[in-house]
């Protein structure tokens, strides 16, 4: 078996097994999928982790080990952790799974995820993202679903809230992220789900009330065409397939009401107004409303004002 060199002048050898979890397990005996060897600095594996300093410096065995196995983790992620790690040349090329492997490996081993933060921003810009943003319908592929949880814990700030946004206009029902792996303990903080399904409410919102100010101001008319502008207007919305909102809402996305009331120039205001109330989550400005008080951020949450966000985020 070849070893893969990550430090030409390191001391310890790695020997990962990457295990195979598509097949069932005879008698719950891990299948092993492959195997391989790794090169690499034992300082730098100790100053990077909680976990190997304890292992690599404590009382453990392997201190005196000139080398050590490490299983159950993917090869290709745990290779993309040491090149960060060692800060050498790093691997693209892995599909978008392996993001999740590369957070559940960084949590484990205590690493600092944000060591990967430039490693995603460059893999992002190789990925297929345009075509991913097409398949909406259907969690069995990459679509923005899956890229919330990547993007937020990277730290990816354009990735974020592209994919917000995108969630919160082209998705009906409750918005949810989606997670391809078995690490069913990785997902985004139940508050921005939360805060995504606020922003789909605001939409709403904002367009019934839009749609409704011709309503209100013929119900308050003294001309004696009111009733036959009244009918005809709200004839015109549901001839559009876009009224009455309340229960179109509930199995239409909101990018798609908005498009068919493009047929209808009367409400040209509505639709300019209601696309442009949300332009995804800032992960900047999540961060500075909320301090390392978990009590207080929630008693305040209803005191923020607007100097409370930050300005000039990236």
């Amino acid at each position: 078996m070849s070893t893969i060199i990550i430090d030409n002048e390191g001391d310890l050898l790695l020997e990962v097994v990457e295990w195979d979890y598509e097949q069932e397990w005879p008698d719950r005996k891990p299948i092993i999928r492959k195997t391989q060897h790794f090169w690499v600095s034992r300082q730098v594996l100790k100053d990077s982790s909680r976990v190997f300093k304890n292992m690599l410096g404590g009382e453990f065995r392997e201190r005196h080990q000139d080398s050590i196995k490490l299983q159950n983790w993917t090869i290709s992620c745990i290779k993309i952790w040491l090149q960060a790690l060692h800060n050498v040349q790093q691997d693209y090329d892995v599909p978008i799974e392996a993001t999740w492997h590369l957070a559940k490996m960084g949590e484990y081993y205590s690493f600092d995820i944000l060591k990967l933060k430039d490693w995603f921003a460059n893999w992002y810009q190789r990925q297929p993202v345009a075509r991913w943003y097409m398949h909406r319908e259907s969690d069995d592929v990459p679509n923005p679903k899956w890229l919330l949880y990547p993007c937020w814990i990277f730290d990816h700030y354009k990735g974020f809230m592209r994919a917000t946004e995108f969630c919160t206009y082209n998705y009906c029902g409750h918005i949810t992220e989606h997670n391809p792996t078995r690490f069913r303990d990785l997902h985004l903080p139940p508050r921005i789900i939360q805060q995504l399904n606020a922003a789909k409410g605001g939409l709403r919102t904002v367009l019934h009330k839009d749609l409704y100010g011709p309503n209100d101001r013929l119900l308050r008319a003294t001309c004696t065409c009111k009733a036959e502008s009244l009918w005809g207007y709200e004839k015109a919305l549901t001839d559009c397939k876009a009224w009455p909102l309340e229960r179109l809402v509930q199995v239409t996305s909101m990018a798609v009401i908005l498009e068919r009331l493009t047929r209808f120039n009367v409400v040209k205001g509505a639709i300019s107004h209601t696309s442009g109330y949300f332009d995804g989550l800032c992960l900047d400005c999540m961060d500075s409303s909320k301090t390392d008080d978990e009590d207080a951020d929630y008693w305040s949450h209803g005191e923020l004002k607007q100097s409370d966000f930050v300005y000039g985020c990236r």
